[in-house]
């Protein structure tokens, strides 16, 4: 199992990640499967700070991958704004439906705070969702607060976490 930033080479791979994904209900990926490769190649390029919507930094992807088979994606917003600091965070990860507690989450999450956060970053979650929480926490996850979302319906949790590497007494 390797974490490597995604690359043209990962695109066939990709296309079955994001079906299962997509079929799972992972809104992220729900217009992959109409054309997974325009929709993949607009991905690699946010890394490099094109094609990205009005006000947004770059974006790097990183694949957690076994053998020839994507098992996570986690995604790192480079620089922030209003809407990363308050609403998104700097960090997105999802894992394959179907290699879920296997760890994959905890290696991409360790692996991104060691190698590429130089200080620290913004992440958030949904209340509901007690396995991102729990994994946040795990990883050092310092609780910020938490705000409501979408007309008051989903309360949002709000942590940072800093570079593995660093000390942060």
């Amino acid at each position: 199992m390797q974490i490597i930033q995604a690359n043209i080479s990962h695109l066939d791979a990709f296309l079955a990640y994001a079906k299962q994904c997509a079929d799972d209900g992972l809104h992220l990926y729900s217009s992959t499967t109409e054309d997974h490769q325009a929709y993949f190649k607009k991905r690699l390029a946010y890394a490099e700070g094109k094609q990205l919507p009005a006000h947004w930094p770059a974006i790097t992807t990183y694949f957690c991958i076994k053998s020839t088979h994507i098992l996570g994606s986690i995604r790192v917003r480079h620089g922030t704004n209003e809407k990363i600091e308050n609403i998104t965070g700097h960090i997105g990860f999802e894992t394959l439906p179907t290699a879920r507690k296997n760890g994959i989450a905890y290696s991409m999450l360790n692996w991104v705070l060691t190698h590429v956060v130089n200080d620290k970053v913004l992440i958030t979650c949904s209340d509901k969702n007690i396995a991102s929480r729990r994994l946040i926490e795990k990883c050092g996850g310092q609780y910020l607060g938490d705000f409501c979302y979408e007309n008051n319906e989903q309360r949002i949790l709000r942590y940072q976490l800093h570079n593995k590497s660093l000390n942060h007494s």
